[in-house]
This record gives structure tokens, C-alpha cells and sequence, in this order.
């Protein structure tokens, strides 16, 4: 049994960014194999997200590069 896919109400929104900016974001859909820009920025969103979640809940942000370990700041 196929599931149906869940209608969400849409909005449109249009973001003017730097040519920089909007290169760096193809590339990560590049790299992440994702379908679109509007993708790339929905799953940064979703992280974003997550990681004020966590951080308003008293969680730290940390980033584990072999020995070295350096805090996140998040700007809420």
C-alpha cells in the first residue's frame, strides 16, 4: 500500500543573496545529492532548528575534530 503524500499550504518567499552565497549553496546540493536549492536551504533550516532547540534545553554545540574540541556559539 502506497502512502499518499501530506498537502502542506505553500509560501513563497524570495531571498536575494550574494552570487557567492548562492554558488556555495549549489554546491552543497551538489555534494548533498540534493533535489534542489530550496532543498539545501530546508534541511539547514531543519539543523538550524534543532541545534536552538538543543541549545535553549541547555545542550552544547560542539564540533570533534580527533583530539580538538571547539563549542559552537549559536546567535539565537
Amino acid at each position: 500500500m502506497s502512502r499518499q503524500p501530506t498537502k502542506r499550504e505553500m509560501t513563497r518567499l524570495n531571498l536575494a543573496v550574494t552570487k557567492d552565497i548562492r554558488d556555495r549553496i549549489e554546491a552543497i546540493r551538489d555534494d548533498t545529492h540534493a533535489e534542489s536549492v530550496t532543498e539545501v536551504i530546508r534541511r539547514a533550516l531543519a539543523v538550524y532548528d534543532l541545534l536552538l532547540i538543543k541549545s535553549k534545553d541547555g545542550g552544547q554545540v560542539l564540533i570533534r575534530n580527533g583530539d580538538e574540541e571547539r563549542e559552537v556559539l549559536l546567535i539565537p
